[in-house]
């Protein structure tokens, strides 16, 4: 059983889909650590990122892996535990860079359905994984929230991380994340077809959860 939930960022999608996957003891997928991985890979190799070719090269070349544990996943960068140096304001900033990419979007999707392939069961979160990397998932979801709610989540979350964030600039940034990840070329971010849609400006994660297990259960 696949079920994919995709939303723009900050609407909860990776929190939803850990839980979700906990309460149904099946796998977890976060394939945007696999676009922040690769886009670490390329700020430390000092890689242009306007450089379809050369970001293409680096990423092909390297060792991504993604493994799932109960609170999450840890993610490993050619031998090295990077489950944190993904998720700061720089790779986040600069992952668009990486998933506008034609060619790069190729491998790390190649990738992702590879290690969809292993899990068996799993619940899979991003931007494109109902329509584009697993189409034929039993079960869609699209979850969104509004900017302010958003914006106000990204902050408490990498303000409690330990990073010195200011609210109004992370606003700002999903708002322009928001526009390039809607309008990029390839594989935009899209309401996948027959998917099930949740705002979640109004609701706690364990609402979310309850939310997206109700509607698994009814289509089992």
């Amino acid at each position: 059983m696949i079920i994919t939930i995709d939303g723009p960022a900050g609407s909860g999608k990776s929190t939803a889909a850990r839980e979700l996957a906990k309460v149904l003891n099946i796998s977890f997928l976060d394939t945007g650590a696999t676009y922040r991985a690769a886009t670490l890979k390329a700020l430390r190799e000092n890689v242009d990122l306007e450089d379809e070719t050369a970001l293409a090269k680096v990423v092909g070349a390297s060792d991504i892996q993604i493994i799932p544990e109960k609170k999450g996943v840890r993610v490993i960068l050619d031998g090295q535990d990077v489950s944190k140096d993904i998720r700061t304001e720089e790779v986040t900033n600069n992952s668009h860079l990486i998933a506008r990419s034609v060619a790069v979007r190729k491998v790390l999707v190649d990738l992702q359905r590879k290690i969809g392939a292993q899990l068996g069961d799993f619940v899979s979160e991003g931007r494109d994984q109902g329509s584009v990397v697993f189409p034929d998932a039993e079960i869609k979801f699209y979850l969104d929230a509004s900017n302010e709610v958003r914006a106000r989540r990204r902050y408490e979350e990498m303000a409690t991380a330990g990073y010195d964030v200011e609210l109004e600039k992370i606003s700002n940034d999903i708002a322009d994340r928001d526009h390039k990840d809607k309008n990029r070329p390839v594989a935009p971010l899209v309401k996948p077809e027959g998917a099930i849609v949740i705002d979640t400006s109004e609701m706690t994660i364990e609402q979310v959860v309850v939310e997206l297990k109700k509607n698994v259960e009814a289509k089992l």
